[in-house]
């Protein structure tokens, strides 16, 4: 069924499944971006929300007074997921539903999901109305992630799988292939011919805030480089479309950039543990990293020679997601930096270099400012774009199968060295900042 919704059209009916209806991603997040979608939209008309979950609960269990108003649109059923049977009754509920598609939104930790998705096609509930809407992170390495997408290509088509980044989601992250496709002063400069070399930074003051378990079986490469910072180095890298508004093509060429990444091994890598995570997670023999400093660069004749530093890392300094690109200094002049501000106060920043008024002759930096929030007001979050899109049936925010292997490969070598323990875990106090614990090499 098609429910593509530009402009006026109407939006087709639409069963959202949440498994992992009482967990926390679902109360912190998720149903919190529900609410808003439904306020300040017309989406909540023809939505329905099924939570799933192992106990037998209330919809007053879960909605809080934030997300009391989907009350009308809400209910919750209690499930077996490791039973077929249960699957064939949640399939004779579906079809007394008025919607037209369903989507299957994945709230439940990552070694639940393919068991449900086995379940789900065995059950019938895959042909073309059904979706999948899965959370990171995709496969634990390159072999698991093939494996996973091997088992889910069984029973569901490409097309019915959406794998969620929700920095890409970002009004910001959205933005740059328009920024830079459509402002001839930059796509001008845009290749190693001007630019010295990129910094893509996504820090961090919280810790694992009770997500240890989770965390111990992720880390900071696992769960923001192999996913966050390659995709944003991919939407940086990646070729203009020649329209830019032709959002169909970003997912193509986000692939194209991606599979000419390579690790930079002239440059080092870093990794850190905070002081105090151990006993965060419970574990005091725990070699898990919570700040990873790496570098890529492109085989692209474009980007050949420029590198790329990803850093990212929990409980440095203050919270912050940015994309610092440095342009080449002349003889005349000194460098100019372009920043592209992802979170928080998402917008663009140009620093220029302007003779001082006086007598002297003195230059000073000065900063040309965007903001989206002062010029636009208030932004969708995140995880309320990529709903909306899914429900549209918009698949670019989204990463292909392609996309995740090709971060995985990327990875591998530098995940290969952290299971021998190299480069070494070095400690770290909380409230460190990115520049001390990676200082540019």
């Amino acid at each position: 069924v098609g429910i593509m919704a530009e402009g006026n059209q109407k939006l087709a009916p639409t069963t959202l499944v949440v498994f992992g209806i009482s967990g926390d991603l679902s109360r912190r997040y998720l149903l919190p971006a529900l609410a808003a979608i439904c306020r300040s939209s017309d989406i909540g008309a023809n939505l329905e929300i099924w939570g799933l979950s192992r106990r037998s609960l209330e919809p007053g269990d879960v909605l809080n007074d934030t997300t009391r108003g989907l009350t009308d649109n809400f209910r919750v059923l209690q499930i077996d997921y490791d039973s077929a049977a249960a699957y064939q009754q949640l399939k004779d509920e579906l079809e007394k539903s008025p919607a037209q598609q369903t989507i299957f939104y994945f709230a439940v930790p990552p070694a639940a999901v393919l068991p449900i998705i086995e379940k789900l096609g065995s059950a019938g509930l895959n042909d073309s109305t059904y979706r999948l809407l899965l959370e990171k992170p995709f496969g634990q390495n390159y072999d698991s992630a093939k494996r996973l997408i091997d088992q889910t290509k069984r029973y569901f088509k490409d097309e019915q799988i959406y794998r969620i980044d929700h920095y890409l989601a970002k009004e910001m992250a959205q933005n740059i292939a328009v920024f830079l496709g459509s402002n001839a002063i930059f796509r001008g400069v845009w290749s190693n011919k001007f630019i010295e070399r990129i910094k893509i930074e996504v820090s961090e003051s919280i810790g694992v805030e009770g997500r240890g378990g989770f965390y111990e079986q992720t880390g900071a490469l696992r769960d923001i480089v192999q996913s966050h910072l390659l995709q944003l180095t991919a939407l940086i890298l990646m070729k203009p479309c020649p329209d830019v508004f032709d959002f169909s093509q970003v997912q193509i060429r986000r692939l194209a950039a991606l599979k000419q990444l390579s690790l930079m091994a002239s440059q080092s890598t870093i990794r850190g543990q905070y002081d105090g995570y151990k006993d965060e997670v419970d574990n005091p023999e725990s070699t898990t990293e919570t700040f990873v400093a790496l570098s890529v660069t492109s085989s692209d004749p474009d980007w050949q020679g420029v590198p790329i530093r990803l850093v990212t890392g929990k409980r440095l300094d203050k919270k912050l997601t940015e994309i610092r690109v440095h342009f080449k200094k002349s003889q005349a002049t000194q460098a100019n930096i372009l920043k592209l501000r992802i979170q928080p106060q998402e917008g663009i920043e140009l620093e220029l270099w302007v003779k001082k008024p006086g007598y002297d002759q003195d230059l000073q930096k000065l900063s040309l400012e965007f903001s989206y929030q002062q010029h636009f007001g208030d932004l969708p979050d995140a995880y309320e774009q990529v709903i909306v899109d899914a429900i549209r049936g918009r698949s670019n925010l989204f990463a292909s199968d392609e996309e995740v292997l090709a971060s995985w490969q990327v990875l591998q070598s530098v995940l290969d060295g952290f299971i021998k323990g190299k480069p070494e875990l070095k400690a770290y106090p909380p409230g460190s900042s990115a520049e001390e614990l990676a200082p540019r090499v």
